[in-house]
């Protein structure tokens, strides 16, 4: 492992100045910039004013000790990382584990060789080199991990709004119909107060809330006029086909499509379908997406109809407050009408 480089900054902390001279003599000539601090107060001046790659530290200092300088610095995060390798006299078991136990990586005992000095300098710059490469990596690599994630949420979107869009197409609608109902649903859920990640789900599965449609027959589907009974009924089996398509789904947002293709044509008074759930036996991103859903098929052209004017649109479902439609819902719904109005003419047809 050779990545240690000439340049290194190492500061030397010693109360006597010939024990300084010396290792600076021998450290110096193998290309390392050498500064130097003669008690525990200066060397933390110093180490304030630059950090160095790596200290040599003295313990028996006046005022503050070799320990108390360790100490200091392992208790600021911007030092702690720092290296210290202890220099001393003292030879005993005792000193030594005190050394180690408050933060030093080495210790070496006077009177020392030059040689010795050099070898444990060089190592543990390397070890102190290879860390911050890795550190380099690692975070590379969680920039990278981001942006991927970013990629593939992206793609994710896409592609929801795309099958959605086509499952769309079967009844001649453009596909704008299944963003204009998620963005709907996504304002809606927000002023209704609820959290993030739920207010996520609802904007990514509500493209699918007629998915069950495809099981539907074209000639019911795309028919002009008024269904006959019997074609009602057919029709009404989107919404259970649809929950069905994304049941067994573990995936957190196929299972929010599967009760939202379910639920999405319940009413607030217990007379929508297919299970005539009422009230908050209704899931609320059931709640929403009926919102949203009928104010997106009365403001555009339809097989069967012409498209409504945002007022009507908006006078209709005031009109089905606490019938169709939960009434908090109708009130958040009015009281930002220009926002929705926003997204319909960002999104028209």
């Amino acid at each position: 492992m050779q990545l240690s480089k000439v340049g290194h900054d190492i500061l030397l902390v010693d109360d006597r100045r010939e024990n300084i001279e010396l290792l600076s003599s021998f450290l110096a000539d193998k290309g390392y910039k050498i500064r130097s601090a003669l008690d525990g107060a200066t060397a933390l001046a110093s180490i304030n004013a630059k950090k160095p790659d790596l200290i040599l530290l003295d313990i028996e200092m006046p005022e503050l000790n070799g320990y108390e300088v360790c100490a200091k610095l392992k208790e600021n995060p911007d030092t702690a990382v720092i290296p210290i390798i202890f220099i001393s006299a003292h030879d005993d078991i005792e000193a030594k584990v005190k050394a180690f136990q408050i933060g030093g990586v080495d210790y070496i005992t006077k009177p020392f060789a030059n040689e010795e000095v050099v070898a444990r300098v060089k190592m543990h710059l390397e070890l102190t080199d290879y860390q911050h490469k890795l550190e380099d990596k690692i975070q590379d690599g969680l920039v990278e991990i981001k942006k991927l994630n970013a990629d593939l949420e992206l793609t994710q979107k896409e592609m929801i709004v795309t099958l959605g869009s086509i499952m769309e197409t079967r009844d001649d609608d453009t596909g704008h119909h299944v963003v204009r109902v998620a963005k709907y649903s996504q304002l809606l859920a927000t002023l209704y107060g609820l959290d993030e990640e739920l207010v996520d789900l609802i904007y990514k599965a509500a493209p699918f809330h007629d998915a069950g449609k495809v099981a539907i027959p074209d000639s019911i589907l795309n028919k002009p006029g008024k269904f006959e009974p019997q074609e009602w009924e057919i029709m009404k089996t989107h919404a259970y086909k649809g929950y069905e398509i994304f049941k067994g789904s573990t995936r957190p947002i196929l299972k929010m499509a599967a009760t939202i293709a379910k639920e999405h044509h319940e009413y607030w008074n217990g007379k929508g379908y297919p299970e005539g759930l009422a009230g908050e036996d209704i899931h609320i991103a059931g709640r929403i997406v009926i919102l949203s859903d009928v104010f997106d098929a009365l403001t555009n052209e339809r097989v069967y109809k012409k498209a409504w004017s945002i007022e009507e649109s908006a006078n209709f479902i005031v009109e089905q407050k606490g019938k169709m439609f939960e009434p908090k819902i109708v009130d958040l719904f009015i009281d930002n009408l220009q926002k929705f109005r926003e997204i319909y003419e960002t999104l028209r047809d």
